[in-house]
């Protein structure tokens, strides 16, 4: 009879069961399985100590009753068998629901993966769009920086235009603040820094029919490749070349100083041909009052023929021509007059001091405002806008009225006005056509 204490405890075992293959990748158990495993473990441990100890606790009067504690022993066993095919069971279990939350993790993980894909496109989309907007911003910026140098140049035009337009009265040359009182105590703003603008005009109206008419491109194009020559400068530009809006014979060259004026001046008068004529420089009139009328006016009422160059020296500056614009029937002790200056700059600065000296006393003066009347034509006395070198009808003298002879060589007696039929020049001021506002 073989031994009891050696005989094997076979537990029987329900039919195997198939194990789930295990995903290649390595799967961290959840702390849920830990804590069954440690369990499972704990109760497996505690089942051997138990084991061992009933197995060396059996007394030595109780052998003869082995078989039939075997038998308990084996029911014991199965007891315990089943107990571990639970708890088994329920590890496959939590290993199943381990399984599908990892399934589910990995479903979670690839949804994110797939919209860190789209939201890289979006990234991608939005960069190209950006670079887009970059070189649009760029271009437009090349844009308006061309359009605003346009602007620029246009706007130097017209001021260029505005400030320096042959017909321009003192109104619009010298306009600026009203000068003080000098009993005044406080001190007297200072006036703005004049800046003299230089310019040629050059008229192309007496170039004939059948020649080229010169533009104002022509005349930049020659102009500068003579001052480039004579200047040693490849890149010297003329400052503006202008049309003159009310005479479009007229092309105007603006100068940056006075060499650079003479330069083109000269270019101009020995380059352009014949036909074209360089104008004189524009003059700047200002008003004086007050000022002693046998300082200017003769015993004839004409104005004396040194009197420019007396008020030059008077005043320290130069005076092209002067106007009495009183009355000169009128015995008058003092009168007013307009003086015409050379330079833009001295008539703001007499301006600005409010005195002009006149044969040792000083006169106040005042912008001068230039009242347009009807012009006339110096050829056939007649109003209109022709010049005398435009006019094609026959000379009439501006004395008598008579054709084929100048008022300078008339001998007649009577004169007659062309424009009113008065008994007085076609000049004069006594005309009512010319000089309406005498009149009135």
């Amino acid at each position: 009879m073989a031994d009891p204490m050696g005989a094997e405890i076979v537990v029987e075992q329900d039919a195997p069961f198939s194990t789930p293959k295990r995903p290649s990748r390595v799967v961290k158990p959840t702390s849920k399985v830990r804590d069954t495993a440690r369990q499972l473990e704990d109760t497996a441990i505690e089942t051997r100590r138990n084991t061992r100890q009933t197995t060396r606790n059996v007394p030595a009067d109780g052998q003869i009753d082995r078989p039939t504690d075997a038998r308990k022993s084996n029911g014991s066993g199965s007891s315990s068998g089943s107990d571990g095919r639970a708890m088994l069971q329920k590890a496959l279990d939590l290993l199943a629901e381990s399984r599908r939350e990892t399934k589910r993790l990995q479903e979670a993980l690839k949804e994110q993966m797939e919209m860190t894909k789209e939201l890289q496109e979006a990234v991608a989309k939005q960069e190209e769009t950006m670079h887009e907007m970059g070189k649009q911003m760029v271009e437009m910026k090349e844009r308006m920086t061309e359009e605003l140098q346009r602007a620029r140049e246009q706007l130097e035009t017209i001021a260029t235009n505005a400030m320096d337009g042959p017909q321009r009265s003192y109104a619009d040359v010298a306009r600026l603040t009203p000068f003080l009182p000098h009993n005044d105590s406080r001190t007297l703003a200072a006036p703005p820094n004049p800046i003299d603008v230089f310019y040629c005009t050059i008229d192309v109206s007496r170039l004939g029919e059948d020649e080229a008419r010169l533009s104002a491109g022509t005349i930049r194009a020659t102009v500068e490749n003579q001052v480039r020559s004579e200047l040693d400068n490849p890149t010297w530009r003329c400052r503006a070349v202008t049309m003159d809006p009310k005479n479009p014979h007229r092309v105007r060259v603006t100068c940056r100083d006075e060499s650079e004026h003479e330069t083109v001046k000269r270019v101009a008068e020995t380059k352009l041909g014949q036909g074209t004529r360089v104008l004189r420089d524009d003059l700047y009139p200002i008003r004086v009052d007050n000022v002693n009328r046998i300082a200017v006016l003769d015993e004839r009422n004409e104005v004396r023929a040194e009197i420019t160059k007396m008020l030059g020296r008077e005043n320290d500056t130069e005076v092209a021509k002067i106007a009495w614009l009183s009355k000169r029937d009128v015995p008058k002790a003092y009168g007013s007059m307009v003086v015409y200056l050379k330079k833009r700059s001295e008539a703001r600065r007499f301006i600005n001091e409010g005195f002009f000296v006149a044969g040792g006393e000083s006169g106040t003066t005042k912008t001068f405002e230039r009242r347009d009347r009807p012009k006339q034509c110096y050829n056939c006395q007649q109003i209109t806008n022709r010049k005398a070198y435009q006019c094609d009808r026959p000379q009439v003298c501006g004395r008598c009225a008579q054709e084929g002879h100048h008022h300078s060589a008339c001998t007649g007696m009577i004169p007659k006005c062309i424009p009113c039929g008065g008994p007085h020049e076609s000049y004069s001021r006594n005309c009512r056509k010319l000089y309406p506002s005498q009149h009135e």
